[in-house]
């Protein structure tokens, strides 16, 4: 049986090649954000090597994640892209379980960035603590309070040594019903979701893109009078003084932020936040992205100017809390007859 083993999810490009249970060529080295670039080259030249034809692969087992945004999407594509050409079964693995310290106990790790690892336990193929996100600090108490545990991963960022482990070996381990992917082509990389309840997540804020068109619109719900399809599309590409930004989260747009740059002022057309994340710094990210971009500009912006209905006293309060004074009120302003309070905050 011919098994082909992949990994990308950290900085490391990792490539097997396994015949009847046995390692029989490998190929690892640092390809940090230089993986999808490689991958596909070095799997030829490792089946080219070792005298394997391509169609005559029996399996493929890769890594599914948590670890780096893109990493994980690399070998999990290639994998199922294998997998659905050749009609091979696909495995898949917890990219913390393939760098457990053998059948001991290991406490696997791997750096989420923002002070927090993503952390698990397995001892064998015996899952202890299930993967996790947790602050770098909490992982160094349990590491303390459990010094039984070998430690495994890139732990260079925590300035701990890791305990040797086999990649290639636990991944070939993963060979098994536990592991088989029953529909390949709809195999989801495993970005480990953060506790957003406690607050416990990684947002993103990025220039927005047509492809979050969708998602805005459903942003745009929660207002009274949205803008339609053709209105954010006319903001996001045609609009000379429109600069729009989304938050994401998991790479799902949670929050946008409309504003515009007209000589030395700005102002905020609108900015929502998803329900479920509101009063979760969200808002304020948007506005820090908004308030650098207004520091950069060759002409200074010297103030910004928003109206907000005057019934919404949440969001005035939002305002307030960053600097913006209310300076009159509108009468009238919004189509359904609703007063505008407009604020001004000087730069």
């Amino acid at each position: 049986m011919k098994t082909l083993l992949l990994d990308s999810s950290e900085k490391n490009l990792s490539v097997g090649i396994a015949v009847d249970g046995k390692i029989v060529g490998k190929t690892e080295y640092d390809a940090w954000q230089k993986q999808s670039e490689f991958m596909v080259k070095e799997i030829k030249d490792l089946l080219v090597s070792n005298g394997i034809e391509p169609t005559s692969l029996d399996a493929v087992v890769s890594s599914k994640g948590p670890g780096s945004y893109t990493g994980i999407r690399i070998a999990l594509t290639i994998a199922k892209t294998i997998s659905f050409a050749l009609q091979i079964p696909l495995y898949l693995a917890s990219s913390l379980e393939v760098l457990r310290c053998g059948n001991e106990r290991s406490v696997v790790l791997m750096n989420a960035r923002s002070k927090r690892s993503y952390f698990a336990v397995y001892e064998g193929k015996k899952v202890i603590e299930e993967d996790s996100i947790r602050e770098n600090a909490e992982v160094l108490a349990y590491l303390s309070a459990h010094p039984e545990c070998k430690v495994c991963g890139d732990l260079g960022y925590l300035g701990l040594e890791s305990a040797p482990f086999d990649r290639f070996s636990n991944l070939l381990d993963c060979l098994d019903e536990a592991h088989l992917c029953e529909e390949p082509l709809g195999a989801k990389p495993v970005y480990l979701k953060d506790d957003y309840d406690q607050g416990k997540f990684k947002t993103i804020v990025r220039k927005s893109m047509p492809s979050d068109v969708p998602a805005i619109m459903e942003l745009e719900k929660s207002f009274a009078h949205p803008y339609t399809e053709k209105q954010i599309l006319y903001e996001l590409t045609e609009n000379p003084v429109a600069h729009l930004y989304s938050a994401t989260v998991d790479g799902v747009v949670v929050g946008f932020l409309d504003f515009y740059i007209t000589f030395d002022s700005s102002s905020i057309v609108q900015i929502v936040v998803k329900e479920e994340f509101r009063n979760k710094g969200i808002g304020n990210m948007l506005l820090g992205q908004m308030l650098k971009d207004l520091a950069s500009q060759a002409d200074p912006v010297s103030f910004i100017t928003l109206e907000v209905r005057k019934s919404n006293e949440n969001a005035q309060r939002f305002y307030k809390k960053h600097k913006f004074e209310a300076v009159t009120v509108k009468k009238a302003y919004y189509e359904d007859g609703e007063d505008a309070i407009y604020m001004v905050r000087s730069l």
